[in-house]
């Protein structure tokens, strides 16, 4: 039940950090169109605070010792930080670097059912995600940011059977949106596609 209870909080943090005010500073003028080099500092750390909320997600996704309900949750939860449609990146090596792509939706799912394949399935990450700068569109600002994951998949001897390090880039959405919850537009950063810009596999021997 605790599990339970810290992701509906968190999925509820989720939803109103995605649909903050503007953070404006006293005595600044905003404008709908456009945001002060303040704000746009602000929104890159609450993308990285989204990134890191992302992980955790991810990691209770994969652990088989979770009860299926806390795992669901952490599903839904995680798709309410990405925009609709949104795609992600699988790469392994096995002889050579395979990539393969999938709905965030499937890739969720299969995350979840690699018990299935593997007795034990931690996903850990390394270093803070990297948020570069914003960059201005005609809707908004889009950016990227890069996290490193670490993957182990151990059979039921406990002997690692596949492990590696990724390196995964993900785009950034910032844009004045209609939020439904509070019925007015506010600036929302969502997370768009995940690709894969580098493995480094870990032979079991290793």
């Amino acid at each position: 039940m605790k599990y339970v209870v810290s992701l509906v909080l968190a999925g509820w943090l989720a939803s109103v950090a995605q649909a903050q005010p503007l953070p404006v500073t006293k005595g600044l003028e905003v404008r709908d169109d456009q945001l002060s080099e303040k704000q746009l500092k602000d929104f890159q750390q609450l993308t990285q605070q989204k990134v890191a909320e992302f992980q955790r997600y991810l990691s209770i996704i994969a652990d088989p010792t979770q009860s299926g309900q806390v795992r669901e949750l952490a599903i839904e939860n995680a798709q309410m930080l990405f925009l609709p449609d949104s795609r992600m990146q699988v790469g392994s090596v096995k002889g050579k670097l395979l990539v393969k792509e999938y709905p965030l939706t499937v890739y969720l799912r299969r995350l979840r059912n690699l018990e299935k394949k593997y007795f034990d399935v931690n996903i850990t990450f390394y270093d803070l995600a990297l948020v570069g700068d914003w960059e201005k569109t005609q809707t908004g600002y889009v950016t990227t940011a890069t996290y490193f994951q670490h993957f182990q998949g151990r059979g039921k001897d406990g002997r690692m059977q596949y492990e590696d390090k990724t390196v995964k880039q993900l785009g950034v959405d910032l844009r004045n949106r209609k939020d439904p919850f509070y019925a007015e537009h506010r600036w929302t950063v969502l997370l768009g596609d995940v690709r894969v810009t580098e493995v480094q596999p870990k032979r079991p021997n290793q």
